[in-house]
């Protein structure tokens, strides 16, 4: 994973004078995000195999490497990565900062000297190469894993990865990760507060790039993404969540009024 825009936002606080204000906010992004990765609270399922030795992770500025050791068939450690991945993706969304990344399975070896390995180049591929807009997106790899997984059950829909995962219009399958506003939907309801800051840093971020089209396309995409998440739960979600259109879908017209 990295952090979109991530030079760019240290350029324009030096030119205007705000590094230590853009420094803080990052900052703060970054530590209360990395508590989900590095000690988060599980879902009850996985707490019995989430060990110390359960994962490895490697930071360094604005590129994260995680790295799962797979015992067996990889449903267990996906939970995992879908569960601290979201939070992550979704803490620092909300606090101005998009991620983009790629997630494969195959061999990798990660620790705090080097990581190397064919999944770590299969992941970076697709971080740089695919996942193109603020999304992590499932490698080949760990398509064919997914899949295999919702074989296990009668009813596929039934499976946690149709919850945890969508498929863009492109094909590319994608980690679903405003789902976490919804990780207590039965004791008391969505996260309406933390829902609503991601829909204003959206809407910040599409006024902030308007003149910039190739950074506003990558925050048209988020708009997109929000709103669809909001139509999937309309029980929960009504117009009043939604990123405004008018930011991301403006009509064609011609060049004279």
């Amino acid at each position: 994973m990295d952090i979109l825009g991530y030079s760019e936002a240290i350029r324009a606080s030096e030119a205007a004078g705000t590094q230590q204000a853009e420094l803080r906010t990052l900052h703060k992004a970054m530590m209360s995000g990395r508590q989900w990765l590095e000690d988060g609270d599980d879902p009850p399922e996985l707490k019995e195999f989430m060990k110390k030795d359960f994962y490895a992770l490697k930071a360094f500025t604005d590129n994260i490497v995680i790295g799962w050791p797979v015992r067996d068939d990889a449903e267990v450690e996906f939970g995992s990565a879908f569960f601290k991945l979201g939070a992550f993706q979704f803490e620092m969304a909300i606090s101005g900062y998009f991620m983009r990344g790629g997630l494969a399975v195959g061999e990798a070896y990660v620790d705090d000297i080097a990581v190397f390995g064919g999944a770590l180049i299969e992941a970076y591929d697709g971080e740089s190469k695919v996942a193109r807009d603020p999304r992590i997106i499932l490698t080949p790899t760990a398509i064919a894993a997914a899949n295999q997984h919702l074989t296990y059950y009668t009813n596929k829909r039934h499976a946690p990865h149709v919850r945890e995962l969508v498929k863009d219009a492109d094909g590319q399958w994608f980690l679903n990760y405003l789902e976490c506003v919804l990780w207590a939907e039965d004791e008391q309801g969505p996260f309406y507060e933390e829902f609503a800051r991601h829909k204003m840093a959206v809407e910040e971020k599409l006024r902030f790039y308007k003149d910039t089209p190739a950074i506003w396309s990558k925050y048209a995409w988020v708009a997109g993404y929000h709103n669809y998440f909001c139509d999937l739960h309309s029980h929960h979600f009504s117009d009043k969540h939604k990123v405004n259109v008018e930011l991301f879908r403006q009509p064609l017209r011609l060049i004279v009024d």
